[in-house]
């Protein structure tokens, strides 16, 4: 019970450093509401890639503690599997992103 608490804080911990991230991205999908109604197709898209900015943070600040230890136990996870689990990582950011500069660009009038 001892060790599930621990990591239960160290997953926080790893969260609460994140947290001004973490707010900014809140702030920006409160912004994208409100322009809702002049851009909704930007909005829309733009809400998404925050909201999943936010879920990636969320759910790796915990992947990287738990899979680790219910595949390998406490001290077994190999090197390759901690670059797999970074590699998919950041390829899911790297679609966070995508989804980020879609909505910059999408529905602009091509200049002459």
């Amino acid at each position: 019970m001892e060790d599930i608490s621990q990591d239960l804080f160290q997953v926080v911990r790893n969260v609460l450093t994140q947290l001004p991230s973490l707010l900014t991205l809140l702030v920006c999908i409160v912004i994208a509401l409100f322009r809702w109604k002049a851009h909704p197709k930007v909005s829309l898209i733009a809400s998404i890639a925050f909201l999943f900015l936010i879920l990636h943070a969320l759910v790796f600040s915990a992947a990287y503690l738990f899979i680790p230890r219910m595949l390998f136990g406490p001290e077994e996870a190999s090197r390759s599997f901690f670059r797999g689990l970074s590699l998919v990582s950041n390829g899911l950011f790297a679609v966070s992103l995508a989804t980020l500069l879609v909505a910059v660009f999408v529905g602009r009038v091509k200049s002459q």
